[in-house]
């Protein structure tokens, strides 16, 4: 009993704080959401270029370079499925833009990382 009122509360809180706190999504159906969009990025020069970045470029690995991501509420995206298509309503200087849903990632607490990319027609026949 005591658990069941501990997520009724938590789940509660998340609502509140995502709601005040997120960032505007718009989903592919139409429903307005909140999330916490990240879009961090790797600069062009860094895999070549004359001031010593072609050694940073050979020391990363590729697969712990960040992807723009969406957490949101598992619940406010039911439904939403790898390929489908969501806008993140910020200024393009923000990372705003129309982004391509790459895979989910639940955390096991309610909370969901929607790995994002963004579309292009040269690769979005590869993903």
């Amino acid at each position: 009993m005591a658990g069941a009122r501990f997520r009724d509360v938590a789940d509660r809180v998340d609502a509140l704080l995502v709601s005040r706190l997120g960032d505007p999504v718009t989903l592919a159906d139409g429903r307005d959401i909140s999330g916490a969009f990240t879009s961090p990025f790797v600069g062009a020069e860094i895999g070549g270029g004359k001031s010593g970045a072609a050694r940073l470029g050979g020391a990363i690995n590729a697969d712990e370079v960040l992807e723009p991501t969406l957490t949101v509420r598992v619940v406010d995206v039911q439904g939403v499925k790898k390929g489908d298509f969501l806008t993140i309503e910020l200024p393009p200087l923000l990372g705003g833009g129309r982004y391509k849903v790459v895979r989910l990632k639940p955390d096991g607490s309610g909370m969901v990382d929607l790995v994002l990319s963004v579309p292009n027609e040269r690769t979005d026949d590869i993903t």
